[in-house]
């Protein structure tokens, strides 16, 4: 051979794939070689050539740099998970505006709705028109009445001062703010009835004074109505953030309710309806009083008081689970849960005390319709558990408790159980007796209060408490 054929050859062979020394492929899945991750040419080789090459269906895109990914460009995603992460190259929902070209980011699905689905709303508006982004009405309700087939009304600026809005119909409406203030006064801001089924996110509520001996809630929904509020703050000086009754459906996420600067509690009050709360920051009291029939889930949300009461519910159901509860008050009372219906559940949740001195306040007053597992209670107290017949197993309590009588159950030192209790870290510390100290065989909560995997590593004992330790 000349050496210009041999030259050639070697050319050739240093432009085409890297082959494996394996057998030849038909799938990616055959490829087994991590530094040879893709079928090309019947080989396993170290590149893609095209999306052809691709055969995972999270990572359908041949990059320009030959690496298969999820996507290049919003153009290789769908209208569900619309945006191209620029740091992972997957295909993810809209958090921002400005991430939805030529329309809005419906935050809590993560969604782009298009100018032509929305009607707009400022507080420099003229209630004239049809509300189209270029000449935005004045008011919610004037909006409400101008949305024909569309299903979004968005609030544009910071503030917006407004009667009560009253929401009865529209089905699948979203009301979107850009983290808007709603000014309704002294009276409710939002009301939903009837056959209202609404998405209501990226607002700031202020709850109004109680001037009459009758309190006045921010938002009320009342049942058949559907509710979900995302990304919203609700603040008082005290007084009623929601209330739900008549059979109601309310879902609040990735929301802040209450102050701790508050004179008096804020309250979300349930009564015979649905409600979730979840991933959000409570500085209030979830009431679901008795003959209310109310069914409560609250899953990973952070709580704070200085005042009695976190969850208080004497009828109905509850599922309570990965929340982390603090208190600042040591004679301050945190859950009361007492004649509820089989299958209520206090479990994986960590409930705190920050006061520097043991008292008698109560982490938790239940009866025997509550099962109780798998928390930690670091109360400071003498008596952290109360009523009749209120048991708890498989949970961790701070050597301040008179007892920890129960099966599974521990007593260890306060500053034992956390990495730093007085800094404010909860997470658990390398040798606190709460990891790998949960119910064993208990159904399990897959996921901890930052999301992450439970238990870990899988297929062990889960920790006990609202932090699983990695």
């Amino acid at each position: 051979m000349s050496r210009v054929a041999m030259a050639m050859l070697v050319l050739v062979a240093a432009c085409s794939p890297v082959k494996a020394p394996a057998d030849e492929c038909t799938t990616a899945a055959q490829c087994t070689d991590p530094a040879l991750p893709f079928c090309i040419d019947t080989h396993c080789v170290a590149r893609c050539g095209g999306d052809s090459d691709c055969g995972d269906p999270d990572r359908p895109v041949c990059a320009s740099d030959g690496v298969c990914v999820g996507c290049q460009d919003a153009t290789d995603c769908s209208v569900a998970a619309p945006v191209c992460d620029a740091a992972t190259h997957a295909c993810r929902g809209c958090s921002a505006e400005s991430e939805c070209a030529g329309g809005i980011c419906i935050d809590a699905d993560g969604v782009c709705a298009a100018d032509v689905a929305v009607a707009f709303v400022t507080q420099m508006g003229a209630d004239t028109g049809t509300c189209p982004r270029a000449a935005p009405c004045a008011t919610i309700t004037y909006a409400l009445g101008q949305l024909g087939e569309r299903h979004v009304i968005h609030v544009l600026g910071g503030s917006l001062n407004t009667a009560t809005v009253i929401l009865k119909e529209n089905p699948g409406l979203v009301l979107d703010g850009e983290d808007t203030t709603l000014n309704a006064g002294n009276a409710a801001t939002l009301g939903l009835q009837d056959q209202a089924d609404a998405t209501v996110e990226g607002f700031r509520l202020n709850i109004p004074t109680n001037v009459t001996g009758v309190p006045v809630p921010a938002i009320s929904v009342t049942g058949p109505a559907h509710a979900r509020f995302h990304d919203v703050q609700i603040e008082g000086s005290g007084g009623i953030a929601l209330a739900t009754s008549l059979g109601a459906q309310v879902a609040i996420a990735h929301a802040h309710v209450g102050s701790l600067s508050a004179s008096s509690s804020n309250q979300i009050s349930c009564s015979g309806s649905k409600v979730s709360v979840s991933e959000s920051v409570l500085d209030t009291t979830i009431v679901g009083g008795s003959g209310s029939s109310c069914e409560l889930t609250v899953t990973r949300n952070r709580f704070e008081s200085s005042f009695d009461g976190s969850v208080q519910i004497s009828d109905g159901q509850l599922l309570m689970e990965n929340n982390l509860i603090i208190h600042r008050d040591g004679f301050n009372d945190s859950i009361l849960a007492t004649g509820l219906r089989p299958g209520s559940t206090i479990r994986f949740n960590t409930i705190v005390n920050t006061t520097a001195l043991s008292s008698d306040g109560a982490a938790l007053s239940c009866d025997t319709s509550v099962l109780v597992t798998s928390n930690v209670f670091a109360y400071n107290s003498g008596h952290p558990i109360t009523g009749t017949g209120c048991q708890t197993r498989f949970s961790v309590f701070d050597d301040k408790a008179t007892t920890g009588a129960g099966t599974g159950n521990h007593l260890t030192g306060i500053e034992q159980i956390f990495v730093n209790r007085s800094g404010g870290d909860y997470h658990l510390a390398p040798a606190s007796v709460a990891r790998a100290a949960a119910e064993p065989g208990l159904d399990m909560v897959t996921t901890d209060f930052e999301g992450s995997p439970r238990p870990s590593p899988a297929g062990t004992t889960a920790d006990c408490g609202a932090f699983e330790a990695p």
